[in-house]
C-alpha cells in the first residue's frame, strides 16, 4: 500500500486498453494535471478526520462559518451547521474545516468538510470538465484515496454539472467512524479550487439522494458566503 505521502506518476501517454478514459484528458496540459493532482489529495484531509473521528463528532458551539487563509476565503455551510473548531486544520498555502451539526438529533447527522486547496483556480469550466475524466483513471483515485492507494476508492458516479464535478466515492481507507461512501464536490471558490465532502457516520449511511442534496446546499452556501472566482 503506498503511504499517503506517497503519490503515483501521471501517465505519459494512453496504456492499453485505456482509450475511453484517458480520451477526454489526452490534450490536457500534463504539468496542470500534476499540479491538481497534488492539490487534490485526500491525505491531506485524512489526519483531521480520523482525530475528529476520535471525540465521537459531537454537536459543536462554534460559528456558522470561519474565515481562512488570511480572510481571504470564508467557510459556511448550511443552516444547523457549526465550525468544529478543534478540527480545523491551516498552513500558510491551504487549509481544512470541519462541520458538524449544530445541535444534537436523534440519530447521526452527516458532517461536512471543506478543503481549500494551494491551487488557484484558472476560471476555465473546461479545465474541471477534463479534470472529471481524470479522476476516474488510478492516477486520479490515488490522488483522490486517504490512504493514497487507487485499489482503495471506486469512483461510483462523476459528473461534471453547474461548473462542478460530482463525485460519489466508495474509499476503504476513511476514518472507520465514517461510512465508505460519501459524497464530494470540487469546484472555485474566491479564486482557489476547493472540495466539499458530505460524510455519514458509519452506522447510519445516507441515501444517494439525500447525500447528494446536502452537498448541493453546501455548494450554494459557499458561493453566496463568498466573491465570484
Amino acid at each position: 500500500m503506498l503511504s499517503c505521502s506517497a503519490s503515483l506518476p501521471l501517465p505519459a501517454g494512453r496504456p492499453p486498453g485505456a482509450r475511453s478514459r484517458l480520451g477526454a484528458t489526452a490534450m490536457f496540459p500534463r504539468a496542470l494535471f500534476a499540479l491538481l493532482a497534488l492539490a487534490l489529495s485526500g491525505c491531506f484531509e485524512t489526519a483531521p478526520l480520523t482525530e475528529a473521528a476520535s471525540r465521537a463528532l459531537l454537536p459543536a458551539a462554534g460559528p456558522s462559518q470561519v474565515q481562512v487563509l488570511r480572510n481571504s476565503i470564508t467557510v459556511a455551510g448550511p443552516g444547523g451547521y457549526c465550525v468544529d473548531t478543534e478540527a480545523t486544520d491551516e498552513s500558510d498555502i491551504e487549509a481544512f474545516v470541519l462541520l458538524v451539526r449544530c445541535r444534537a438529533t436523534l440519530r447521526p447527522s452527516p458532517v461536512l468538510s471543506a478543503t481549500i486547496t494551494r491551487l488557484e483556480s484558472d476560471g476555465n469550466p473546461e479545465t474541471l470538465r477534463r479534470l472529471t475524466a481524470f479522476l476516474e483513471t488510478m492516477p486520479g483515485r490515488a490522488q483522490l484515496s486517504r490512504s493514497g492507494d487507487p485499489a482503495d476508492v471506486t469512483v461510483q458516479q462523476a459528473t461534471f454539472a453547474e461548473g462542478v464535478i460530482w463525485l460519489l466515492i466508495h474509499d476503504e481507507g476513511n476514518p472507520r467512524s465514517f461510512d465508505e461512501t460519501y459524497w464530494r464536490a470540487i469546484l472555485p471558490i474566491a479564486g482557489r479550487v476547493v472540495t466539499l465532502s458530505v460524510l455519514a457516520a458509519a452506522e447510519h449511511p445516507f441515501e444517494r439522494d439525500s447525500g447528494l442534496s446536502i452537498l448541493r446546499g453546501f455548494v450554494m452556501r459557499m458561493r453566496a458566503a463568498n466573491p465570484p472566482g
